[in-house]
């Protein structure tokens, strides 16, 4: 009796291993085969969670540009508000930095139709270079020594057309010499000439050799910067605003100082534009200029203006 009971109780215990061994078995290859399902989807499911923390960046900073917008427009419209020297180089330098980062940052856009063929041709034709300008200096203006209006416009015409065909910016700047007919009749008739001539060397020398000065009107200077972007022609004109409102005008070496100001407006030229329209865009840009005041530069983009104190 005692051996049948003792056996009994062994084949129990045989069936009660082979349970948990088989028991153990599922459990061991359930774990394998979760644990393979989890590890090949963890990559994409990084994936989603990494877009979704960008995404996420991408709106907190579309929201601080709009607050820093809005509170640059309450800035601007506050009665009276002028900026000190300091305040205004601490936030053209703070702007530089952001457009900078910020042109970085578009650059690196890829189109959502076409990341396939844009991985598979890495020798993607690159973007065109604008052309070297064939510039009309002839006829000349007869006392500063200037291609005249004629061919000014002519010159217009010619950046236009090649803007158009490469799909390249370039830019206008027209300066306009304040008080020129007071002037004329406090100093004499050739004051105001020589003062232009002094303020087409200036600028002469804040362009590149690829960029034309023209007359165009008897107060007025036109600039023409074939393949200049937006962000290029404004640093430019700034450049030029300011050689012309530091320097000590003078009708001869050892006379008096005189003071000489200026008005300039900036037309960013997109391709498509005809002269006429850019011409239209840069009267009334000196005109918001002159009403800004002396030494203001009106930075026209597209339909937006932007006026640049002089501090």
């Amino acid at each position: 009796m005692t051996a049948i009971l003792l056996a009994s109780q062994l084949a129990i215990s045989n069936d009660i291993l082979i349970c948990f061994g088989a028991g153990l078995l599922i459990a061991v290859s359930l774990g394998f085969t979760a644990g393979y399902f989890v590890g090949k989807n963890a990559p994409a499911r990084n994936l989603r969670r990494a877009k979704k923390h960008l995404q996420n960046c991408f709106e907190h900073v579309k929201e601080t540009l709009d607050t820093a917008q809005t509170a640059c427009t309450l800035l601007e419209k506050f009665p009276g508000m002028m900026l000190t020297k300091e305040q205004s180089s601490e936030i053209s330098r703070r702007r530089g930095k952001l457009l900078d980062l910020i042109n970085r940052l578009v650059e690196r856009k890829i189109p959502d139709e076409e990341p396939i063929q844009l991985e598979n041709q890495p020798d993607k034709k690159k973007k065109q270079e604008f052309p070297a300008m064939q510039w009309v200096l002839q006829p000349e203006q007869t006392h500063l020594k200037l291609p005249d209006a004629s061919a000014f416009e002519a010159n217009l015409e010619t950046m236009l057309l090649a803007g158009t065909s490469t799909e390249l910016n370039s830019g206008l700047l027209l300066v306009q010499m304040n008080q020129y007919e007071q002037l004329k009749e406090r100093f004499g008739i050739m004051a105001p000439v020589k003062f232009m001539k002094t303020i087409s060397r200036l600028a002469l020398h804040k362009i590149r050799d690829e960029d034309v000065i023209c007359f165009w009107k008897s107060d007025t200077l036109a600039i023409l910067l074939p393949g200049f972007s937006s962000s290029e022609g404004q640093t430019n004109a700034e450049t030029i605003r300011d050689a012309i409102r530091h320097h000590h005008f003078r009708l001869e070496t050892t006379s008096s100082e005189v003071v000489v100001t200026a008005s300039l407006a900036y037309i960013t030229c997109v391709p498509g534009d005809s002269a006429e329209l850019i011409l239209d865009r840069g009267l009334h840009a000196l005109a918001k200029s002159q009403k800004q005041g002396r030494n203001q530069l009106i930075i026209q983009d597209s339909h937006a203006y932007k006026n640049k104190e002089a501090v």
